[in-house]
């Protein structure tokens, strides 16, 4: 009974402190969360899984249709936009109690404390990383709720008795949280990893097979549709897998290195700003070596504790690595069981049967180097309020490009923009971007003129454009490029605060 109130009010907190950041920002600030929400108004209002905002209205194939489902139902109960996006917002808060309670049980069953548990189960409730997310429009929250209750119900299936009927339960919140977000796959191998290694084939089968119950019908209806949107649009809107095998073909073996060149420093960087208390490039030497000695032993631990959670973090931190996009998103939205990750080595210090003692000392005095660092992290972030910063820095970009587009354009103009989800819902105008997202993006420097003849060029002559609307420094490049070429493809039309907006030339 106690342990029960202990993990509620773990809850409440968790609660409480998701609507605290609940703010009044647009939706689009990343530019996910406005697919989001069109994704889920054509799920509301009867019109399929179909991107609004693209001319022809094709299906979808990017987002996972998860999250968006979630939200219809709740467009449902309130289908006003943009006054529903409070509500939206406020399930996150709910999510992120979840996420606290389920952390809380987690890390109790595991290292079979339950100081340990409550205090990650309120570390994971006032998480900034979490709540960064937890204040936008998107799907994290929601993943990692679902992983955590597949990661607690799985690592009791793997402790006690056979139970196939537990495994295809299982099996099914694998399906739904992969359905959420595609890493979730992790979770289907782990599991059969960790079942197959104890000889329990019967239960591996059928909860792969509840997973892919739910998959099978998902992926087929990616193959039918992966092809609905014109080659320009294929980056921002076909699937994640094409996505990636398109730049494979298109960088060949090299885009492996290169996405590893720049995913490993940026992760570990990542983790050392969370972490750190020293700002000094030889304090944060330091922290980079005292995370490596207790991320290595929390693993060791974990594999004997909690393997199954081991394996998913091993899993999901090959594709963080391996996938050729900036790692913060990744890392925020699994922040919790990565703090589980390295407290497992701070426990093990405490553990004299485990380590020898000399390096159980160095665990515990890394443990705390990077508990007091993350602790400043965490003061610093509510002092200046950092859940917010992205909404705040980005929503002013888009209530300027929004109005602009009220003011200037006629309701069956079709616009190019840099937030082109966010203009569709906040003026009902189609919409499309500025550009072919790649995986080059991310990992070469690229000119004006390949941007715009990769991107911009190919949507002029694909879409009968009135207007392009640009504010950032990439986009704005590229539209001067094209307004440069011989013939020029744009003209300026106007300027604005932070972007400028472009008339198409007719053809």
């Amino acid at each position: 009974m106690k342990w029960t109130l202990s993990v509620a009010v773990v809850g409440v907190l968790g609660l409480a402190v998701g609507l605290l950041v609940l703010d009044h920002y647009a939706v689009g600030v990343f530019h996910d969360d406005a697919m989001y929400v069109i994704l889920a108004r054509s799920i509301a209002t009867g019109q399929g899984y179909r991107y609004l905002n693209l001319p022809g209205t094709p299906v979808a194939s990017h987002f996972p249709p998860g999250y968006p489902l979630l939200l219809a139902l709740l467009w449902r109960v309130a289908p006003e936009f943009p006054q529903n996006v409070v509500l939206f917002k406020a399930v996150n808060a709910l999510l992120v109690a979840a996420s606290a309670t389920l952390v809380a049980q987690l890390v109790r069953e595991r290292l079979d404390s339950r100081a340990w548990g409550l205090t990650l189960g309120v570390a994971t409730a006032v998480s900034i990383p979490v709540l960064i997310l937890a204040a936008m429009v998107l799907s994290e929250p929601l993943f990692l709720a679902l992983a955590l209750l597949t990661l607690l119900l799985g690592e009791r299936l793997l402790e006690q008795g056979a139970s196939p009927r537990r495994a295809l339960v299982i099996g099914l919140l694998i399906g739904a949280a992969t359905l959420v977000r595609a890493q979730g796959v992790v979770l289907a191998v782990a599991l059969v990893i960790a079942l197959m290694r104890r000889d329990r084939r019967r239960e591996a089968a059928v909860a792969a097979a509840g997973t892919l119950a739910l998959l099978v019908p998902w992926q087929l209806y990616l193959m039918l549709s992966d092809t609905a949107v014109a080659a320009p649009l294929a980056g921002n809107y076909g699937s994640y897998a094409s996505w990636w095998v398109r730049g494979l073909h298109d960088m060949g073996a090299r885009m492996i290195p290169l996405t590893l060149a720049h995913t490993v420093p940026e992760t570990t960087a990542i983790l050392v700003t969370l972490l750190s208390p020293f700002r000094s490039a030889a304090g944060r030497l330091v922290i980079v070596l005292a995370l490596g000695v207790l991320l290595a032993a929390g693993g060791v631990t974990l594999a004997r504790r909690a393997p199954l959670t081991a394996l998913f973090l091993a899993g999901y931190a090959a594709i963080v690595i391996l996938w050729p996009f900036p790692p913060a998103r990744f890392i925020w939205g699994v922040w919790p069981l990565v703090l589980f990750l390295v407290a497992a080595g701070g426990w093990s210090s405490t553990q004299r049967d485990v380590w020898p003692t000399p390096f159980r000392a160095a665990l515990a005095t890394s443990f705390a180097l990077l508990v007091l660092g993350h602790v400043i992290y965490e003061a610093r972030a509510v002092a200046g309020q950092w859940w917010q910063s992205i909404p705040r820095e980005q929503s002013l970009r888009i209530e300027t490009v929004v109005d602009w587009t009220r003011r200037n354009t006629s309701p069956g103009d079709l616009v190019a923009a840099d937030d082109e989800g966010a203009v569709f819902l906040y003026t009902g105008r189609k919409s499309i971007p500025v550009m072919a997202f790649t995986t080059a993006h991310y990992l070469e420097s690229r000119s004006a003129a390949t941007e715009a003849n990769d991107g911009l060029a190919p949507l002029i002559a694909r879409y009968p454009i009135g207007v392009v609307l640009v504010n950032g420094r990439r986009t704005l490049d590229a539209a001067q490029y094209l307004v440069s070429k011989s013939p020029p493809l744009l003209v300026p039309r106007d300027s604005f605060p932070g972007g400028a907006a472009f008339t198409v030339l007719k053809r």
